[in-house]
């Protein structure tokens, strides 16, 4: 399902509406392999994923659990490296998807329960000069 799919099936704007690639979750999310995509739908209160091959629907994750937070770069990727009641959960997207608005709005809801640490890595990733920050 793609997240057009998703958000068309579930009523929900797509500013509301996250890709993220799954890296690391100490059972919170199920993978089928290291990096498993995942749709997340950001609520007031919780982040709703969704993959629909691993038969994973509207599993919330609440933004109240979120206990840590702190932004890294590996592999040419933006990670999002958290514990979660607990436990590791780290996850990774596109740039673009970052930059969205739906990016920016998840950022905000986790930032509210915990502070978010390294977002200067956050900003030399979106930013105008990504590409030289990367290849530095």
């Amino acid at each position: 399902m793609t997240k057009k799919q998703y958000c068309e099936q579930n009523n929900v704007e797509m500013d509301r509406v996250f890709d993220m690639v799954f890296g690391e979750g100490g059972g919170i999310l199920p993978t089928a392999s290291a990096f498993t995509g995942y749709i997340a739908e950001i609520k007031e209160d919780c982040l709703v994923c969704t993959n629909e091959k691993l038969g994973v629907f509207n599993k919330e994750i609440p933004f109240s659990s979120f206990q840590r937070a702190e932004f890294g770069i590996g592999s040419g990727n933006l990670w999002l490296q958290c514990v979660v009641d607990g436990k590791p959960f780290v996850f990774c997207s596109p740039r673009k998807c970052w930059k969205s608005d739906a990016g920016k709005l998840l950022i905000e809801k986790i930032g509210e329960k915990t502070e978010i640490l390294s977002m200067k890595e956050y900003k030399q990733f979106t930013g105008k000069l990504f590409f030289i920050y990367m290849f530095k």
